[in-house]
């Protein structure tokens, strides 16, 4: 069953139909929440928060043609983390992300390391906003309508900024996007 009928039978039939829709995203939120917070713990808090909110608000997601759980589920987790940097008044740095990320099991299983570091360096130069949409694109797996409803730019825009980032990345770099999005 897609996730707007989860989410339809949520909202009309039985809200046990959460359960498919917290056991499909779990992972992937959480995942996403501890790259952004280097913390097992918060991101196990945060995770939490995500999905007692997206509970609690399912009746108000709009289904219709076009919409997207899991870019909604994603902005409760953009927003979350957001709002966990500012409580705690600490900025949200993308060096963390990346760090936590080449920490990662993965990490051991690439032969070329320093085509990999090329890529995270690279990273490094551009603009924070830039480095989102790369990632969330990239690393999350997310469609470029999921990326602007997370990060509210247009869908063009979130093109533009991936497209321009990869070409300015060399073909080995590409490469070894791929062969880690492969894994």
């Amino acid at each position: 069953m897609d996730d707007l009928k989860l989410v339809k039978n949520c909202q009309d039939i039985d809200m046990k139909y959460f359960w498919k829709l917290y056991d499909k995203y779990i992972d992937s939120i959480y995942k996403f929440i501890y790259l952004k917070t280097s913390n097992k713990e918060v991101a196990e808090d945060i995770t939490s928060d995500v999905f007692y909110k997206a509970l609690n608000s399912i009746e108000k997601f709009d289904v219709k043609e076009g919409s997207s759980f899991k870019a909604w589920i994603y902005t409760i987790a953009w927003n979350k983390v957001k709002d966990h940097y500012k409580t705690n008044k600490v900025d949200v740095s993308m060096e963390e992300y990346m760090d936590v990320w080449k920490n990662e099991d993965i990490w051991t299983q690439i032969d070329d390391k320093e085509k990999v570091q090329e890529v995270f360096d690279f990273l490094q130069t551009l603009k924070d906003e830039h480095k989102e949409v790369i990632v969330l694109r990239i690393w999350n797996d997310l469609n470029y309508n999921e990326i602007s409803e997370i990060t509210w730019k247009s869908v063009d825009n979130c093109k533009k900024i991936v497209s321009r980032g990869l070409k300015t990345i060399s073909a080995n770099f590409v490469l070894v996007l791929i062969f880690i999005i492969l894994l």
